[in-house]
């Protein structure tokens, strides 16, 4: 399952190992057979993951982590 969230504590990026700052979007991907098992993702992993995508949406570019064409 994928969760959009926003930081407001340390989080540390699984792809990079950066610590994001308060106020920085990630994506977190749960395992589905072992649901405490959590990849954090800061938004340029996710992008070069093919988590996230920028679509057009009313005329502006938006990040999204559930676009259906993603991955």
């Amino acid at each position: 399952m994928r969760r959009s969230c926003i930081v407001i504590g340390e989080v540390i990026c699984d792809g990079c190992n950066r610590c994001m700052e308060h106020g920085e979007r990630y994506l977190i991907i749960d395992d589905e057979e072992n649901e405490e098992i959590k990849q954090r993702f800061c938004v340029d992993c996710s992008l070069s993951k093919k988590y996230a995508d920028y679509v057009m949406e009313k005329g502006e570019k938006v990040l999204t982590f559930f676009a259906e064409d993603v991955q």
